[in-house]
């Protein structure tokens, strides 16, 4: 099944909602399932992505302008070249989403309990928002 998926971190005013498309294999019962299929595939992705880096990467002029305008520039190097573990970055997102860390909706519907049930169709749509924790006096 086809599924989209937007990320938006508060405060970065710069960055555009693009929707995201990755597919679900195994059934979804739950937020937690859903979360954990989406994190499995990311990690495999940022470790598959690690071995197919080329030695040297260049950038065309259009890549230059386009990372001019978000004000960074990078040639989409790892700092790290170790293999990043599935089960620790499902037990950190976990932990991340019990301390309230980010938020997801479900199609503008906000899902705050990893055992929500979860009645996905094709082509929905879930939002991930990065929370900032404030900083400063009251006073």
């Amino acid at each position: 099944m086809r599924l989209f998926y937007q990320q938006k971190v508060i405060g970065k005013k710069s960055r555009k909602l693009e929707k995201i498309s990755f597919s679900i294999e195994e059934p979804v019962i739950t937020l937690q399932d859903l979360l954990v299929q989406l994190v499995t595939q990311q990690v495999q992705q940022f470790n598959e992505k690690m071995v197919d880096t080329p030695l040297h990467v260049y950038l065309s002029d259009l890549q230059l302008e386009e990372a001019a305008q978000y004000g960074k520039v990078h040639f989409g190097e790892k700092k790290k070249d170790t293999v990043q573990s599935v089960d620790q970055a499902i037990s950190a997102m976990l932990q991340a989403f019990q301390d309230e860390l980010f938020l997801v909706l479900h199609n503008e519907e906000s899902l705050d309990s990893l055992s929500t049930p979860l009645n996905i169709q094709e082509d929905d749509v879930f939002t991930f928002i990065k929370l900032t924790m404030l900083a400063g006096r009251i006073w």
